[in-house]
């Protein structure tokens, strides 16, 4: 691993969202209330355990590196949308969203998000049998833990 990378295996703040439920650290943002009233609205509807996300979650932090010679890297905030075939295959490109930092930032985030989630798949540690529950997953990059 290259001296001027940082392995995101502890510090990224990282939430998972499985078809529409916040799961894990997430934003400072009302998250906790909207998976609240997300859980009251699909109460028949399969769960994810909570080791199952945490299996999925370490499986991405553990490909996540970034370049620390950025010096806003701390403000950059990073959404990557997925959609999941029943294999744990990514189906189709992924959507992202990022703000706050500078261009650079953005893109050196950008890239190594989207290169994380490429490596960890297939999820194979996601159940065959909740695939409705996790069919889409979006990952909340918090990259506000690394200068905490």
């Amino acid at each position: 691993m290259p001296r001027d990378s940082i392995h995101f295996a502890k510090s990224l703040g990282l939430c998972v969202m499985l078809a529409g439920l916040i799961l894990g650290p997430a934003f400072p943002f009302d998250a906790n209330a909207e998976a609240a009233d997300r859980r009251n609205s699909d109460a028949n509807s399969p769960r994810i355990s909570l080791a199952e996300v945490q299996a999925l979650r370490d499986a991405i932090e553990r490909q996540y590196f970034v370049d620390n010679r950025l010096k806003d890297i701390d403000s950059v905030r990073l959404t990557i949308h997925i959609k999941l075939a029943r294999d744990g295959q990514i189906v189709g490109n992924p959507d992202v969203q990022v703000t706050g930092g500078s261009e650079r930032a953005q893109k050196s985030l950008t890239d190594s998000g989207l290169r994380a989630v490429r490596r960890a798949a297939p999820f194979t540690m996601l159940p065959k049998d909740k695939y409705d529950a996790w069919k889409e997953v979006v990952f909340n990059f918090d990259t506000g833990a690394l200068t905490q």
